[in-house]
């Protein structure tokens, strides 16, 4: 089968088309997809960066922050250069220097439900790269309603969790959190916690390859949530019933 691809394009994924997973039906696949991360720092770096190299077609990028100073012991995308710049515009020139014929559409702005209902259904797969739980739970509330695959993640310090959330067949967030955020917890502001720049740079790897195996039909951990310990070098699957109560109705 064609892919379409030119020569030095079948080079860039020569080592993924071998693969007996993937192949060029799977990387025909991967170039038909349309992602939308949501946060472009910590784990939003890592994901958009092997989205791309995956060879991901079409992705969108919405952020409304601006690259700072502390941002960079993570948020890989970015240099010194960048500081004051709005981070999914940088984000964007970097992905298409890495490909040039990416489709890259910006969303220079904080997610909102406004938002969400307008461009979630746009997109086969959403990638939650937030940093507080208000905007997460829209994002879960929406692509459920949208019937969209939601891949969650969230990291502090050398910690962090996985979550792949595949309407009317896996658990949500609002089942994890049937009575929802704390209002204290929600407005502490995630810059107050220390965090080691690996940690989401495996989590958002993890994400990246979660894309991957649900565009491919590659199985995934579906009954639950999976914490990762950096510091122990540990994963633990944590199972989560589905919540028959819950406002999504999975």
């Amino acid at each position: 089968m064609d892919l379409g691809l030119t020569g030095i394009q079948h080079e860039i994924y020569s080592r993924q088309i071998m693969m007996q997973e993937i192949g060029v039906e799977g990387q025909q696949k991967l170039a038909k997809t349309s992602v939308l991360v949501v946060g472009c720092g910590g784990l939003g770096s890592p994901v958009l960066y092997y989205l791309t190299a995956m060879g991901i077609g079409h992705i969108g990028l919405c952020d409304g922050d601006t690259v700072s100073p502390p941002n960079l012991n993570r948020q890989i995308l970015f240099t010194m250069e960048d500081i004051g710049k709005p981070k999914a515009e940088i984000a964007k020139e970097r992905l298409t220097a890495l490909k040039p014929d990416l489709k890259a559409t910006v969303y220079a702005q904080f997610m909102d439900k406004k938002l969400a209902d307008e461009i979630i259904p746009m997109y086969d797969i959403v990638v939650d790269c937030l940093d507080n739980f208000e905007a997460r739970f829209i994002l879960n509330d929406v692509c459920i309603k949208a019937k969209k695959p939601l891949i969650h993640a969230g990291i502090g310090e050398f910690y962090g969790q996985l979550m792949t959330i595949i309407p009317g067949k896996t658990p949500c967030l609002r089942c994890l959190f049937p009575n929802g955020i704390k209002e204290k917890q929600e407005k502490s502001s995630p810059a107050l916690f220390g965090v080691v720049g690996t940690t989401p740079g495996m989590l958002g790897t993890m994400q990246a390859i979660e894309v991957m195996k649900y565009v491919l039909g590659m199985q995934s951990y579906t009954e639950g949530m999976l914490v990762v310990d950096t510091l122990n070098q540990t994963i633990e699957k944590v199972e989560i019933k589905p919540n028959r109560k819950c406002i999504c109705k999975v």
